[in-house]
């Protein structure tokens, strides 16, 4: 093979390496369904392994959440570090809970009838638990505005309580 040939063959298995990658990893968030981005949020947030911490981390939260939601994010962790302890948020909000099984399994998202922003997520993680959540199509594609949790205040009023 002569160099101008072996530089046409790499770029070319570098161009399809883009478009394969994008296309399996979803690079098209913008157009995915809300279903498909619920289930991305299980994918990427696994708090069992290694993942380090990112409700603090404004680009990767605004990845997920809406604006509002973001900021609230924000200003619970800014007061976590002046109290040095817990503000409002005191449990992992996507999975309702502090401890975690290993797997999560079971994972079902079903938009609840008549409501298109409202989609019932069920999975298994330390026992079968259901969230709703309520999401908005962004320019950026879908977020998660809110998630109503099957005891107490929904995720914005927990966020939302005057921090003191």
């Amino acid at each position: 093979m002569t160099t101008l040939q072996n530089m046409t063959f790499r770029h070319a298995l570098f161009i399809s390496l883009v478009f394969t990658s994008a296309a399996c990893f979803g690079a098209d968030t913008k157009r995915s369904s809300p279903e498909d981005f619920i289930r991305s949020v299980y994918r990427f947030h696994q708090p069992w392994g290694k993942q380090p911490f990112w409700f603090d981390d404004k680009r990767t939260l605004s990845k997920y959440f809406d604006k509002e939601l973001t900021s609230l994010f924000i200003k619970d962790d800014e007061c976590k570090k002046r109290e040095q302890g817990v503000c409002n948020l005191d449990f992992d909000p996507i999975y309702d809970a502090q401890d975690f099984d290993e797997k999560t399994i079971n994972l079902q998202i079903a938009a609840v009838v008549g409501q298109p922003d409202l989609f019932n997520v069920t999975f298994t993680n330390l026992g079968r638990r259901t969230l709703v959540y309520r999401l908005t199509n962004t320019p950026s594609g879908w977020r998660i505005s809110d998630i109503k949790y099957p005891e107490g205040p929904s995720l914005k009023e927990i966020l939302s309580h005057e921090i003191k």
